[in-house]
């Protein structure tokens, strides 16, 4: 497969999944793997690919069996926009507004500070099994699951990924590969055909989901700008009127230089000492993920049970309860 790659061969889906079982098994060495995720920098993956890769990866994956149905937030990262941790901080609003979180994250690939990295920062402890997932999701209503730890598999493609340096065809993978299996999914893409490939991809998958892209870029709802949505139900495009939130642009969602950086944003967002549009952008996005859970609430009625959530301190007090567990 290698070999036909190199020569500008697209995979079948059992030729990708045969592939990735090479990439774990250490039959496709270092060198190789980096020649192979330039090819996937230079054109699009196909659909029977990604489909093949992510089966691959999950069957490779040690399970987690979760006691209660959850969601997950997660994005493809990718966008070299290098915001701050919107996904993981609707994590933790989404927990503490009754919402049952399995985040699945990692280190940052085109970011500062991705969610592992700002959990880790904070003296989180990566859970390892299955077992202390759920006592954190029992106790806390939310659990992490860090990728590296569930998917040994790519334990040889890290150090190659990390000297590219920049995102890679495994960044589109981690949404869909997140080993607890969540019955609902907030999903946000850097790419608008990525975007329309999950939702070809999850349509078949019994899940309530929502995936997400700003159509400037961003693997999120920015508030820059319109945003194709995709779910379960119905694909739209909205825009900021449909939250009653002003437009933002890039310097308002900038993530800082470092995971210290990083850091800061986090706590004041949590604190409800942020900016009015780190607010804004964090509370879109969670409303778009509760929405997804809760189909019967409005955006509007999502917006306000979020934002009870930083003016309560709930969130804050939720996230500094799994910190310290």
């Amino acid at each position: 497969m290698f070999q036909k790659l190199c020569t500008g061969h697209i995979l079948s889906q059992q030729e990708a999944y045969d592939l990735m079982l090479g990439i774990a098994s250490q039959k496709i060495n270092e060198y190789q793997l980096s020649i192979l995720i330039g090819i996937y920098q230079t054109r699009h993956i196909s659909m029977q690919e990604l489909n093949g890769f992510k089966n691959a990866l999950l069957d490779l994956a040690v399970k987690v069996d979760l006691h209660k149905p959850c969601m997950d937030v997660c994005g493809t990262g990718g966008d070299k926009k290098n915001t701050f941790n919107i996904s993981t901080l609707s994590a933790f609003i989404l927990a503490a507004a009754g919402v049952p979180v399995a985040k699945h994250g990692n280190y940052g690939a085109s970011s500062v500070s991705g969610s592992s990295d700002v959990l880790k920062h904070f003296g989180y402890q990566f859970k390892t099994n299955a077992s202390d997932l759920n006592y954190d999701l029992e106790k806390h209503n939310i659990c992490f699951i860090h990728a590296p730890l569930f998917h040994p598999a790519l334990k040889m493609a890290a150090p190659v990924r990390k000297n590219i340096g920049t995102g890679t065809f495994f960044n589109l993978l981690g949404p869909l590969v997140n080993p607890a299996d969540p019955q609902f999914r907030y999903i946000g893409t850097f790419n608008s055909k990525i975007a329309r490939m999950y939702n070809y991809i999850l349509q078949g998958s019994g899940h309530n989901y929502t995936i997400v892209h700003s159509l400037d870029g961003y693997d999120e709802v920015s508030l820059t700008g319109d945003s194709k949505v995709y779910s379960n139900t119905k694909e739209t495009i909205m825009d900021n009127q449909d939250f009653n939130f002003s437009v933002l642009n890039a310097k308002d969602l900038y993530g800082g230089e470092t995971i210290a950086d990083a850091a800061t944003i986090f706590l004041n967002v949590l604190q409800n000492k942020a900016t009015k549009a780190q607010t804004e952008v964090m509370l879109a996005n969670t409303a778009l993920a509760m929405n997804c859970y809760h189909p019967d609430l409005t955006i509007n009625e999502c917006i306000e049970r979020s934002k009870d959530t930083l003016i309560s301190n709930k969130a804050y007090t939720v996230f500094k309860n799994l910190i310290n567990s």
